[in-house]
């Protein structure tokens, strides 16, 4: 009687243990960010001058955002991507982070994800005349247990980012500077990451991969017989290569998590950092896109981003929803259960809900403050847009549907009573900031009348 009384004792405790909701493991994110990749070089946006059937799979299982947009640079956008915040409040100089911000790897890394990032880094200060701007523990300071990058320490004349590339590498105790002798730089990068996700499969983990393809040089990849040619001279002629093997490298990532049983809890992100160089015009089905690489207008900004998660994010979406590169932030925070208020406040807002397929709350606007410090880049260029109008702080106004490329501000006095609507309600938005004075040499026109 007494072992028939602890038998039924055991199973209905058993059958209650059983019946208990078990706390959801933690996602993993994947986030990729192309160099120099504007929306048209994808075929799931209507690209007709390249094919790229990997990332196409991601947006067939997953989400594709339609209205994307990140800085006109590559640096505004990393600063601003990787702490969630407008570039007025912490951009400083080109090529440079500074050691005190808070990045998405500080977060994810406390949360307890590992954290890696692979590819290109650029943001120690690109002058090297200061002794810390040489520290490689820079990349450990911000978040990532280990790394393996390009233009870290070393400056860019010292090695390049593709054929035989000098790399530097770290698994959080030791640190490498090393060549690869006629071995490809975005292999390196992409075998480094796949074995920390085998080494991470058991914790939650986030990968940080800003790629260096496609930027210049534009140059064969290992798929072409010229590969081995040493005189590797840039040619544009090289970038639907190079656009081919951007897509090949995310197979493999996609393959990987597969092999591992990781895809299903695995959120891949697909984006690019700026609008793709001026050297390059792209075919797509919607006409003839040349790259808009610095320029503030739309093919500056406007970039892809598919997000996919088998079990997660419903097939087959496509959002309309605008998306500025302050956002992402957030959402990982959201994905991985972060509170929001467990760090100082920052501008993006989580479009996670999206992804799970509901309404969300999606943007009204986009604010764009850029001023990259750099070469030929020097303009201030402060803007706040929705999805058919766009409003500079020196008062241009363009209607975005019929004047993409901004070459006619709309005159004051052919507004509708809509347009003026429209017209305010940006400029509310703008000057809700309190941006810094700019020179005058910077924004040499008239100030809006609510400016005077």
């Amino acid at each position: 009687m007494r072992t028939g009384a602890m038998l039924l004792v055991m199973t209905l405790l058993t059958g209650v243990l059983s019946a208990a909701p078990q706390e959801e493991s933690k996602p993993n994110i994947i986030f990729i960010m192309a160099d120099d990749f504007g929306r048209e070089c994808l075929s799931c946006y209507g690209s007709t001058s390249y094919q790229t059937p990997a990332i196409d799979r991601l947006a067939k299982t997953g989400i594709r955002f339609e209205e994307c947009h990140s800085q006109p640079l590559c640096t505004p956008t990393r600063v601003k991507l990787m702490t969630g915040l407008y570039n007025f409040r912490n951009y400083e100089d080109f090529g440079y982070l500074k050691p005190t911000e808070t990045t998405f790897g500080h977060v994810l890394q406390k949360a307890g994800y590992k954290t890696a990032i692979a590819g290109k880094w650029q943001l120690n200060g690109l002058t090297y005349e200061k002794p810390n701007y040489q520290d490689p523990n820079r990349v450990h300071e911000a978040g990532f247990d280990r790394y393996c990058l390009w233009q870290l320490t070393a400056p860019k004349k010292e090695g390049e980012r593709y054929k035989s590339p000098l790399i530097e590498q770290s698994d959080g105790e030791t640190h490498e500077l090393k060549t690869f002798d006629d071995e490809y730089g975005p292999d390196i990068f992409c075998d480094f990451l796949l074995d920390f996700i085998e080494d991470s499969k058991d914790e939650p983990f986030f990968v940080y991969y800003p790629m260096v393809l496609t930027h210049g040089p534009f140059v064969p990849t290992p798929d072409t017989r010229q590969f081995k040619n040493r005189q590797q001279r840039n040619n544009p002629k090289w970038f639907p290569e190079m656009v081919s093997y951007t897509d090949k490298t995310v197979d493999r990532i996609v393959k990987h998590l597969k092999k591992l049983g990781l895809r299903e809890n695995t959120y891949i992100f697909f984006t690019g950092d700026n609008g793709t160089p001026r050297e390059i015009t792209t075919e797509t089905t919607w006409g003839t896109v040349p790259g808009g690489k610095g320029l503030s207008i739309d093919r500056g900004t406007h970039v892809p981003l598919i997000v996919s998660c088998p079990t997660k994010i419903p097939a087959r979406q496509v959002s309309k929803d605008l998306i500025d590169f302050t956002d992402h932030f957030v959402t990982f925070m959201e994905l991985a259960g972060i509170p929001q208020d467990s760090i100082p406040t920052r501008d993006g807002q989580s479009y996670a809900p999206q992804l799970a397929g509901k309404a969300g709350t999606p943007r009204e606007w986009l604010f764009c403050y850029y001023e990259p410090k750099w070469g030929k880049f020097r303009r201030r260029d402060v803007s706040a847009r929705d999805h058919h109008f766009k409003l500079y702080e020196d008062g241009r106004f363009y209607r975005l549907t019929e004047d993409p490329d901004e070459k006619n501000p709309i005159p004051q006095e052919d507004l509708s009573a809509e347009e003026k609507a429209i017209y305010q309600k940006l400029d509310g938005v703008i000057n809700q900031f309190e941006l810094p004075a700019p020179a005058e040499s910077v924004v040499p026109q008239a100030r809006r009348n609510s400016k005077n």
